[in-house]
């Protein structure tokens, strides 16, 4: 049983943190995107599905960095700051155009 769970947190325990980390950086791009974008005159809905047909892409090439890398604490740390720096800047600048707006 030791065993079992020993390759199950050798085997899984990446997977999940780079499926963790390349979420959260995806989920501040898009909400980025769609802030900026909006802020720059798109319509919302079409800020939308820019933001979530490049999602996937995104969340490709950040899964797979993370999971490929050597230097993992750098890499995590760049993608879950990324994302969380990213979803606050958006959550900023939302604020300022719906102050702006009303």
């Amino acid at each position: 049983m030791s065993t079992l769970l020993s390759f199950t947190r050798r085997s899984l325990g990446p997977v999940l943190i780079a499926f963790i980390g390349g979420y959260l950086f995806t989920w501040g791009f898009v909400a980025l995107t769609v802030t900026a974008t909006v802020a720059l005159g798109w319509g919302f809905h079409t800020a939308e599905h820019t933001a979530f047909l490049l999602a996937f892409p995104v969340f490709l090439l950040v899964f797979f960095w993370l999971f490929l890398s050597r230097k993992t604490l750098l890499t995590h740390a760049i993608a879950y700051g990324g994302g969380v720096a990213m979803t606050g800047i958006s959550i900023w600048l939302q604020s300022v155009l719906l102050t702006q707006g009303g």
